[in-house]
């Protein structure tokens, strides 16, 4: 049993007759203990969940969701839910509708959703701990090559730079990173997100609000009338934003922003099949980010196990990063062929650095290892040695 597992049990016991009657006391005591013990372990969400016979509390580190502790009481399902809604600013009499909302609590700021499930509500909730030091470029884990080449893609002064993903692949982090980079009193910088996710000093940021009809494509209009230099857009997620986006970029700003595909080259048929003109993205694109994130090996114990990791053999994580520079040859690929397997063959054969490269590298720098590389990418790592 470890020392919160028996803070856990020693309140459970010692409260347990006001737990019977839901008194609120016990209640906010045990939602600051599960609250700490997330911040304390670095936790990115904290997931509650109701079964038949427990309610069991999970936490995701380093990606990965773990079971740290016993479950609770089921008996307590409701009235911790109620309390953490109540927090949050949500209906507590709507359990039958999923809802968001947010707190503060400390220095974090904890985005809650919830979800109705047989019997009672589901709750996840984010952890956005806002004294943590935020990144600069070089703590984002680029090779010295894709550094360069990513340095020299943000210091356009015109142009798009896409970053693609899957959730929780770090993008936001790397888009953060860039904008810090560009961050000087002779650039104008704007941002449309959703939501704002870091609060960067000398940046102006603007919040979506679809029930005000403030969307990404109509922020991103208004944008254009503000004399902006550089413009981030947290997601370039239908046509109408791609393309207003292309505009600006051809209008001379610096565009950055964020796609779901696969790899750097999927992103440019993504934007192709939005209904993006071809001749307007080969003319706009300065580049395209893929990314993923992948444990890194425990420097305590070099992956052995030991109490600082949780005997996990992983502390933190690392970004492995395959950057697409659109040069000359590629622009013509653009403009010419709707097909991605000729536009990865041409990537390739310029020298295009694959996710799957970008990791070999650092297993072999001991930063990661091959299982764990093997879990992320999947069906990328497999073939390549296929």
């Amino acid at each position: 049993m470890n020392d919160f597992d028996e803070q856990l049990r020693k309140l459970i016991h010692r409260e347990r007759h006001n737990f019977a009657g839901n008194s609120a006391r016990a209640i906010v005591e045990l939602v600051n203990l599960l609250f700490d013990f997330a911040i304390k372990i670095r936790a990115s969400d904290l997931h509650i969940e109701p079964f038949e016979k427990s309610l069991r509390v999970r936490y995701r580190i380093d990606g990965q969701l773990q079971e740290l502790h016993q479950p609770l009481p089921l008996h307590l399902a409701d009235a911790l839910t109620s309390r953490i809604k109540i927090l949050a600013h949500m209906d507590t009499t709507a359990a039958f509708l999923p809802l968001d909302g947010a707190i503060q609590f400390g220095n974090v700021e904890m985005r809650v959703a919830s979800m109705p499930s047989f019997g009672a509500e589901s709750l996840t909730i984010r952890l956005l701990d806002t004294t943590l030091e935020l990144h600069n470029l070089k703590d984002l884990g680029f090779t010295a090559a894709n550094e360069k080449i990513f340095r020299q893609m943000i210091n356009s002064a015109t142009g798009m730079i896409i970053l693609t993903g899957p959730m929780n692949s770090g993008k936001s982090t790397t888009l953060y990173a860039a904008l810090r980079e560009l961050n000087q009193p002779t650039r104008s910088i704007m941002t449309l997100e959703d939501p704002i996710e870091q609060h960067v000093e000398g940046i102006s940021q603007v919040q979506v609000n679809e029930k005000t009809d403030l969307t990404f494509a109509a922020g991103l209009r208004a944008m254009l009338r503000m004399d902006c230099n550089v413009l981030m857009v947290g997601e370039a997620r239908d046509a109408e934003t791609s393309k207003i986006a292309i505009r600006a970029a051809l209008t001379g700003h610096l565009i950055f922003t964020t796609l779901h595909a696969n790899d750097s080259c999927s992103a440019v048929f993504r934007m192709l099949e939005m209904g993006v003109e071809p001749y307007l993205l080969a003319a706009t694109l300065n580049g395209v980010v893929a990314q993923r994130l992948v444990r890194r090996i425990c420097p305590r114990c070099q992956s052995k196990g030991c109490e600082h990791c949780r005997g996990t053999g992983y502390s933190g994580r690392i970004a492995l990063h395959e950057i697409l520079r659109v040069d000359k040859n590629l622009r013509n690929m653009i403009l010419n062929s709707r097909d991605l397997d000729a536009i990865k063959t041409s990537a390739l054969d310029a020298g295009l650095k694959t996710l799957v490269d970008d990791a070999l590298e650092k297993v072999r720098a001991g930063l990661t290892t091959l299982e764990e590389v093997r879990r992320v990418l999947g069906e990328d790592f497999d073939e390549k040695f296929s």
